[in-house]
């Protein structure tokens, strides 16, 4: 069965098609250089700190660094790339590889009682509010549930 079609219709196919095989020969993001992805981060604070929650699936501990410079909560890592199958291509690619940061900006400063944990794939870290300006890099420790941090 044949039938009449648009020239329109057929142009925008082509052109997606085009667009499809140009992003997904290769993961869309090694278009764009080199620059650091953002994981994806929830942040919850209170009158006393904050919880700061990290989605960091596929990055092993020691990649993940975690630093506090005044007010501002750093967070920079390396999440290392799969190794690609032979004779495979992308069909879809939404998951980013390589150096990461993200620097959260805090309403209030920090004092020094700050942990922060790793584990399954989830970086959580607590911090209690403080009066007084800080820089320190902080710990990244593997295993059980973080538990709420003293107040000083």
């Amino acid at each position: 069965m044949s039938y009449s079609e648009d020239p329109s219709d057929a142009l925008q196919r082509e052109l997606e098609r085009l667009f499809h095989d140009l992003i997904y020969q290769r993961h869309p993001a090694s278009h764009f250089g080199e620059n650091a992805w953002q994981p994806a981060t929830d942040v919850m604070v209170s009158a006393d700190g904050a919880r700061i929650v990290l989605e960091l699936a596929g990055v092993p501990r020691e990649n993940v660094h975690v630093r506090l410079l005044g007010r501002t909560l750093e967070v920079t890592g390396m999440r290392p790339p799969l190794p690609e199958a032979r004779g495979t291509r992308y069909h879809r690619a939404e998951i980013f590889f390589g150096d990461f940061r993200r620097a959260i900006e805090l309403p209030w400063e920090v004092n020094g009682d700050v942990r922060a944990r790793f584990r399954n794939g989830l970086l959580e870290i607590l911090l209690t509010r403080s009066q007084v300006p800080m820089r320190t890099n902080i710990t990244v420790e593997h295993g059980a549930e973080v538990s709420e941090p003293e107040n000083a």
